[in-house]
């Protein structure tokens, strides 16, 4: 039973997480959304590649060839990020860039004359103290590739992909910062102490049942990250709300409550998790109080709701698989006689 009552915390307390991540990643989603920030990094990424940090040079050409002008609507301006692109893909970038470099390739019809005339124009780029950083590799593609055209766009491709792995790793680092923050206030704003909640846990069978049932449900559908589809904002804010409300009705010792809530009809304080407010003790004790498990909170919703759905479903899979041994053990035995 010991065993088992262990699982449930942590499923009850995973659960938990994961509502609360579910809630941060959406408003993470929003903030990102509204703030361009995909297209913000995208050409960050673009502007170290082709070391134009003003984007006024080939940067500029790339976003105003018609291949990748076609993918955000306005004009290129790199001091907004929302009219910009979050997404180029490799091929419109490869064709774009060798248009860009040497236009004249586009009219010949000899491959080899075209790779000359490339590796012409990435020559003078070489030369140039300002765009050595983006003649260089291409003339190492050109020369690896010979006289094949198609190699040299798989080439510049892969140069590109392996920058955009860059720029997915700036992107996930600001996605991380920012889900901290987000779990700093819901753990504050709802007043999530994961200290309090796996206590409470500890000593309430019953609630544990209630949420070993509710996370059994919730582990039935499509992870976060498998769904895909677009939302409006106004389905955002549903879906927010209803997570809320979800983690509202669980019947754990989360949440602030009122000075009226927590005096009983003799005058006397019942408050034993210190959760009213404004804080019948002073705010700093309260704070001292809290102080650690909001923090766990937080960070555990900055590891983001497809984590936690994992992680659910694995300790889900070890569940079923001890419950029934520790069931047999639990039945009394029977009279042989």
């Amino acid at each position: 039973m010991f065993g088992s009552s262990v699982l449930d915390i942590a499923i009850g307390i995973v659960f938990v997480f994961l509502l609360l991540s579910l809630a941060a990643s959406t408003l993470n989603e929003m903030i990102l959304t509204f703030i361009g920030a995909r297209g913000k990094e995208l050409l960050r990424g673009l502007k170290t590649l082709l070391n134009d940090d003003k984007a006024e040079g080939l940067v500029k050409d790339i976003y105003n060839h018609g291949l990748v002008y076609g993918l955000f609507q306005g004009e290129f301006d790199p001091r907004k990020g929302g009219n910009l692109p979050s997404y180029i893909p490799p091929r419109n970038f490869a064709v774009a860039l060798i248009d860009v470099v040497a236009p004249s390739t586009a009219v010949q019809q000899d491959e080899k004359a075209m790779m000359d005339s490339l590796r012409a124009a990435a020559l003078k780029l070489a030369v140039n103290e300002t765009t050595a950083k983006v003649g260089k590799p291409l003339i190492a593609i050109i020369d690896a590739a010979g006289a094949d055209a198609a190699k040299v766009r798989k080439g510049i491709e892969d140069w590109y992909n392996s920058a955009m792995d860059r720029v997915s790793g700036w992107y996930k680092k600001r996605t991380q910062y920012i889900l901290l923050g987000l779990g700093v206030l819901l753990a504050f704003g709802l007043n999530v102490d994961t200290v309090v909640v796996v206590r409470h846990l500890s000593n309430d069978a019953t609630l544990r049942q209630s949420l070993v049932a509710a996370a059994q449900e919730e582990a039935k559908k499509p992870s976060a990250d498998q769904t895909g589809n677009p939302k409006s904002p106004d389905a955002d804010f549903s879906a927010i709300k209803s997570t809320m409300a979800d983690v509202q009705t669980l019947g754990l010792p989360i949440g602030w409550l009122t000075a009226a809530q927590v005096t009983k009809k003799d005058g006397s304080i019942d408050d034993p998790d210190d959760r009213a407010w404004p804080p019948s003790n002073g705010y700093l004790r309260v704070v001292r109080i809290h102080f650690w498990g909001w923090l766990i909170t937080a960070v555990a919703v900055s590891l983001g709701a497809p984590f936690w759905f994992d992680m659910l479903n694995k300790i889900m899979v070890v569940r079923s698989s001890i419950k029934p041994g520790e069931k047999s053990q639990e039945e009394p035995a029977k009279d042989k006689s």
